[in-house]
């Protein structure tokens, strides 16, 4: 079977009546755009977001999948067979329906509408919503209706998309890349330069962000590391999952959880061979032995530098906050709660993870989770009630177990404040044990190759501490973070004994739901403090 994967998600909205004789360009313009993207992702999966209407959405679902090999989500306005009636000809409703069986998944609008443009309306936003990437086939025109190409392009630059978070109003946006290639109507006059491909960003200045262009690619970059991983990884999504209500979901969080742990586990190992370096070096030298001296200083910054241009630290951070967002999206989803994670980051902090929204945004969708249309039964009931009851159980012990993260955190921190404080004092000891605070010393043996030797300790034992205070601040941040949680979850295992004495189901429900938020607070915190922690190598 195929390694489990996140695929970027690229969405279509344009004409459905296109003049015949720019087709090839425009295909042209769709070719190049696509293969930019794979060039900038080559471990990317693509899945296309598509409504199947005639015109833009099947020329790019066409090249998409013969060019690209790229999967097809089909979001339709309603109902297949009504929805298929608007084809005027057997031939386009005999694509149409080619198409549509080789979809992956088919969204159907959740409401029946007697304007259908209404529907319209709701499948391009849901499409804008749900794309890395929209690409436009539009002449650049106002729209002629509601759910138009030029809404859905605003839609997507704005990141507010009708009918989603209307109790919200304070919801960070979600805005995106828009390709807008330009494109003719059939029957009208051609605009100037077709098949030309213009690139709109959302302006994100006011967020502090570098741009909307330097996001988009951020956010590429980030999938593709993922999915490198994943397929160096080989297991399929099956192999990762335990959870057949949330397959996908599920295999995201467990794949990003053991990914978090191998990259800590070599951040705190390249700390430790550092400390273990600058030791060697202070006891190579007091000793007298020349040739380990400038061997262990020599480790200690190849060892800095691998970890640094590797970005391992950075790599755990985003990957454990993405798998966080899964576990609470897991736990959602088992307890019946059709909510997307992605949506419910405080508005202050969504900034800071824009791509783990994109990916557990992608997940929730692969999965199809959706609303139900019927009341739950008293057996649904029950089982939702149980998984939010076990939810909250599994993180107590967790958090304050035997073995838990609080008191192993805890423990941890000691630990690398203990070598940090080491590595410091051999520090201080090199330059008091030395002439280098000597000026007339210096300039009499600038080129001396010892003074150089010893330069390089003193920097090796700097570096060494300032990566262990490092560790110790992140396993205090998590202690810290951690035993809030804990509280959390401990006061929200007596709420919900009381809310299942008293058969209460809202009461639980808005319980489960505010502490995934109060946990997602909590981890993007810890994931701002890492960042502004992290100490980078200087720029090649």
């Amino acid at each position: 079977m195929p390694p489990f994967q996140v695929p970027l998600t690229v969405g279509v909205t344009g004409h459905r009546q296109i003049a015949g004789d720019c087709t090839q360009a425009i295909e042209a313009a769709v070719i190049s755009l696509l293969e930019g993207v794979r060039t900038r992702a080559p471990d990317v999966p693509l899945v296309l977001l598509t409504g199947l209407a005639e015109g833009a959405d099947r020329l790019v679902a066409r090249l998409a999948q013969e060019r690209f090999g790229a999967e097809i989500i089909v979001v339709l306005p309603r109902a297949a067979e009504s929805y298929r009636r608007d084809f005027a000809t057997a031939d386009s409703r005999e694509e149409f329906d080619r198409l549509l069986a080789a979809a992956r998944l088919v969204v159907t609008c959740p409401e029946d509408h007697a304007d259908p443009t209404v529907g319209y309306a709701w499948a391009g936003n849901f499409t804008a919503l749900h794309s890395h990437l929209l690409i436009a086939l539009w002449d650049g025109d106002e729209a002629r209706g509601d759910g138009g190409t030029a809404e859905i392009v605003r839609a997507k630059l704005k990141g507010r998309y009708a009918g989603w978070n209307k109790g919200e109003p304070l919801q960070y946006d979600e805005g995106g890349a828009v390709a807008h290639v330009i494109t003719a109507r059939a029957g009208e006059t051609p605009p100037a330069h077709v098949g030309q491909i213009n690139w709109l960003y959302p302006d994100v200045g006011l967020i502090g962000a570098r741009g909307g262009e330097n996001r988009h690619a951020a956010v590429l970059s980030a999938f593709n590391t993922l999915n490198r991983l994943l397929k160096r990884d080989g297991r399929a999504r099956e192999a990762w999952s335990t959870n057949p209500a949330a397959p996908s979901i599920d295999a995201l969080k467990s794949a990003t959880d053991h990914f978090a742990n191998q990259f800590q586990r070599r951040t705190h190992i390249a700390v430790r061979v550092m400390v273990l370096a600058t030791v060697v070096a202070a006891i190579a030298s007091t000793v007298g032995v020349p040739i380990v001296t400038p061997a262990a200083v020599a480790v200690g910054f190849a060892v800095w530098l691998f970890s640094s241009r590797s970005r391992w630290q950075r790599l755990h951070t985003d990957l454990r906050a993405l798998a966080e967002a899964g576990r609470i999206q897991v736990a959602w989803a088992a307890s019946g709660l059709p909510f997307c994670v992605a949506d419910h980051y405080h508005p202050a902090q969504a900034t800071s993870v824009a791509w783990i929204r994109r990916a557990i945004r992608t997940v929730f969708l692969l999965d199809d989770i959706q609303r139900p249309r019927a009341a739950p039964s008293p057996q649904d009931r029950k089982r939702h009630a149980e998984a939010g009851h076990a939810w909250i159980d599994e993180q107590v012990a967790y958090f304050l177990g035997n073995n838990g993260v609080v008191s192993r955190y805890r423990r941890q921190a000691r630990i690398f404040a203990i070598l940090g404080l080491v590595c410091l004092g051999i520090g201080l000891l090199i330059v008091a044990g030395n002439k280098l605070l000597d000026v007339t010393h210096i300039q009499q043996t600038v080129l001396d190759t010892a003074l150089l030797l010893q330069v390089g300790r003193i920097a090796l034992a700097i570096t060494a501490s300032v990566q262990a205070y490092q560790a110790f601040m992140s396993f205090g941040d998590l202690q810290r973070s951690f035993a809030v949680s804990a509280h959390l979850f401990r006061l929200a295992r007596d709420e919900a004994r009381a809310a299942a004495e008293a058969d209460d189901q809202p009461r639980l429900i808005r319980l489960i739901v505010q502490l995934g938020r109060a946990a997602l607070v909590e981890n993007v915190s810890w994931v701002i403090l890492r960042r502004q922690r992290r100490i980078k190598p200087p720029s090649a």
